[in-house]
């Protein structure tokens, strides 16, 4: 059963980074559309909605309207209404404030390199890639409880104190019906992945 968990939470945020990666992919959405959910609780319903957002059949004209509006929505130009990065939400909407320097430290911690660009430490898409990365190592035996207790912290002091006003911000702002049950699914798959549910699966591992 702990094997089954942390194969979830490795699928779950690897999928949720990548669909906040700019340009949204094809193979992308369709592995959203074709993940199963065995349990019946928050994270399947907001799973089942959504997909439910995805037009059928993915077409290239309903890809575009999606990106349109994810440039719209977190990309720009312009004044975005839903902006991506911790720093502006902890520090007075300031980019590449502390929060971004203390994600690329605890990047640099895990031998994880921060990707090159323009892309700041503390995206949205490179944070829930950093938990991906860590529910990666907790199928290792002899790195689960350090990477399971990294994910504690790593939610607890990185990304929890600002992703309800990014996903609030993202959710109010959303002209196209798929970020907003975005918003929603990232909400239930963090909240689930509460500290009781990881102090659990630490003392089981």
């Amino acid at each position: 059963m702990t094997g089954d968990m942390l194969e979830t939470r490795l699928v779950l945020y690897r999928l949720l980074a990548a669909l906040y990666r700019y340009p949204l992919r094809e193979e992308t959405l369709e592995a959203l559309r074709s993940l199963s959910w065995e349990q019946d609780d928050a994270v399947a319903e907001a799973l089942r909605q959504v997909q439910s957002a995805l037009d059928t059949p993915l077409n290239e004209a309903a890809l575009e309207r999606l990106n349109v509006e994810m440039t719209r929505l977190m990309e720009g130009p312009g004044v975005t209404p839903a902006v991506p990065y911790a720093s502006y939400y902890l520090h007075g909407q300031q980019l590449m404030g502390p929060s971004a320097q203390a994600a690329r430290r605890i990047y640099l911690e895990w031998g994880v390199a921060p990707e090159q660009g323009t892309i700041p430490p503390d995206h949205i898409a490179l944070e829930l890639g950093f938990l991906s990365f860590l529910a990666e190592q907790t199928l290792e035996d002899d790195k689960r409880q350090d990477a399971l207790r990294a994910s504690l912290v790593f939610l607890r002091e990185h990304l929890l104190p600002w992703l309800p006003q990014f996903c609030a911000a993202l959710e109010t702002s959303a002209r196209e019906p798929f970020f907003g049950a975005l918003s929603r699914l990232t909400r239930q798959v963090v909240a689930a992945d509460d500290p009781r549910r990881l102090g659990q699966l630490i003392e089981l591992s």
